[in-house]
């Protein structure tokens, strides 16, 4: 990111500013949409399920009415103990007791109303008695009873008579006719225990066809108790372990009969719309986005054009072309950046021709240094021959006189490098020795300083204009007098203090003379402009840790008192 420029940074932050949220959004709101529509359908299935699975225990509810009122009834009962042994009807007994066996059906007609339910009696040697729908008049095909009985009879456990007996489904020889499920109910003598008929029940796969259309979404499947397929969908399976992943499964059981009704509804169907809705969404989004991204290109690189040309002008005014400006085309922010950099550019410039000017004017100054610095050596080299001459000649006294001159201008010479107060008050007393030849007063010079301020640093001929006006104002009346100068550590300062036994100041004075001492030189009128600069120059290399007072001392003279910082150089070093 940080390679990119400020242009590709933009669109790059545009682009996952708007890309991301647009596909988060998408994503949470396909899940969202794709959970409500599951819960949806899942609560539609249930209440699919519940319909169904009423539809199909009221059934089987009337079927296990029917085999009880045979079971309970007396006269049932007495009907088809006179008729379990009749083989044919031969004799107008064997027509009475058929007929009371078909009456018998009257009583639970009401309870067999429905057109898709086959019932019939099967008596010891296999008479076939159907049942007959009152109402409509319809009686199923005795071929079509018969061979159903043969299927089902060896499904029929004889012992079994307490509740009914699932025999499971049964096809006629014509696959295109409908199957049956059968129910059984072996009826047996109370009294006796002996067998009397077989009551036999089917149900047809049509009836829960039907019934299974209820279901608009999904598929349905009926199971026996066995795990056997009875209706549906044979792609369900009993155990719901084995569905398939993605699809909703709902599960009931029928009571009494122990079947288990499912539901199964596909991903395709719960999703497949919503899926095909929210990849053709996307498809659009990332249409629209590649075109707006396109449009969006252009405009930004025209908007950060005038940057580019910023960028440029400042490129080319670092490589040297000072020339160089920005050419504003309008009035908004960029292009008053533009005029602001022109102006700092012009500013810029005049700035660097100055400074090449002064530098040009330095370099000048300095060869004109240059070549004063050979007069100054000129002359020591001269002096040096003479003060030789003058030892050859056993006039040692004129020959320390020029020594002392050379050691002052050689340090005239070196005025801006540092010194220290032990080399400075070793400087004083060769000047002290040119004042008593030029001004033919015997001045003794006496300095105090203490080891560990030897090596502090001071400014280079710093003490001499001290020493120069006490000779010149305090000893202008006397032919001899003492100057004395002491240098200590007081806490975390240096105290020079220079004292003489000259004639002194008045009070007035005095106090005139440390007032103007603690205001700049430049503003003062005052004539001694040697303790001003003096002044001036020890806040220029200390800062503002000095202070300069002159006091009046016990000898009449004045005394001169600096502080100075401690610290400033090698304090302590001989």
């Amino acid at each position: 990111m940080n390679k990119l420029s400020y242009y590709q940074k933009i669109q790059s932050s545009f682009i996952i500013l708007i890309l991301l949220p647009v596909l988060v959004i998408a994503v949470l709101s396909y899940k969202t949409t794709k959970d409500n529509v599951i819960e949806k359908i899942e609560l539609s299935n249930r209440s699919v399920l519940n319909l169904v699975s009423k539809d199909i225990t009221k059934i089987v509810d009337d079927l296990n009415y029917v085999t009880h009122f045979y079971v309970k009834n007396d006269e049932t009962i007495r009907n088809l103990s006179d008729f379990s042994d009749t083989e044919k009807i031969e004799r107008y007994r064997d027509y009475d007791n058929y007929q009371k066996v078909v009456t018998s059906f009257d009583y639970i007609s009401i309870k067999m109303l429905n057109s898709d339910i086959h019932m019939f009696l099967v008596n010891n040697k296999e008479f076939i008695v159907p049942y007959s729908d009152g109402i409509s008049g319809k009686i199923a095909s005795l071929t079509v009873l018969k061979e159903h009985w043969n299927r089902l009879q060896d499904r029929i456990d004889v012992n079994q008579t307490s509740h009914l007996q699932s025999l499971g489904s049964v096809n006629y020889m014509n696959e295109d006719a409908d199957s049956y499920y059968y129910f059984s109910r072996v009826i047996k003598d109370p009294q006796n225990g002996a067998p009397l008929a077989t009551l036999n029940i089917g149900i047809s796969n049509g009836y829960f066809k039907r019934l299974f259309q209820s279901a608009k979404t999904g598929k349905l499947a009926l199971f026996d108790e066995n795990g056997k397929l009875i209706e549906g969908d044979p792609a369900i399976s009993y155990q719901g372990g084995e569905s398939r992943s993605g699809e909703i499964r709902d599960e009931i059981h029928i009571p009494i009969s122990k079947w288990k009704l499912i539901h199964e509804t596909s991903d395709e169907e719960v999703t497949g719309q919503i899926t095909k809705n929210f990849l053709l969404s996307s498809i659009l989004i990332a249409v629209f986005f590649f075109i707006f991204l396109f449009i969006s290109l252009l405009i930004a690189r025209r908007l950060n054009r005038p940057i580019q040309r910023l960028s440029f002008v400042a490129t080319q005014f670092g490589q040297g072309k000072h020339d160089v400006r920005y050419i504003p085309d309008g009035r908004d922010e960029i292009n008053e950046l533009g005029n602001t950099i022109n102006h700092m550019l012009d500013e810029i410039k005049g700035l660097i021709e100055k400074i090449e000017k002064e530098q040009e004017e330095k370099r000048t100054i300095e060869l004109q240094a240059l070549f004063a610095q050979i007069r100054p050596h000129f002359l020591i080299n001269t002096l040096n021959s003479i003060k030789c001459s003058l030892f050859i000649n056993n006039d040692n006294e004129h020959a320390e006189k020029i020594n002392a001159l050379m050691s002052l201008l050689r340090a005239y010479m070196k005025i801006d490098e540092p010194s220290t107060i032990e080399s400075e008050c070793k400087l004083l007393f060769y000047y002290i020795e040119i004042m008593r030849m030029r001004t033919e007063v015997n001045v003794e010079l006496k300095v105090e300083v203490e080891d560990q301020v030897k090596g502090s640093s001071l400014p280079k001929l710093l003490l001499q204009p001290f020493i120069e006006n006490a000779i010149v104002h305090g000893f202008s009346e006397k032919t001899a007098g003492e100057i004395t100068i002491r240098a200590k550590k007081v806490d975390q300062s240096i105290s020079i203090m220079i004292s003489d036994n000259g004639k002194g100041m008045s009070e007035l004075q005095l106090i005139e003379l440390n007032r103007m001492l603690k205001i700049d030189a430049e503003e003062t009128s005052y004539n001694r402009v040697g303790l001003m600069n003096i002044a001036k120059r020890l806040k220029l290399y200390y800062g503002s840790n000095t202070d300069i007072e002159l006091q009046q001392n016990e000898k009449g003279g004045i005394s001169i008192v600096i502080q100075i910082p401690f610290g400033t150089g090698k304090e302590g070093e001989k």
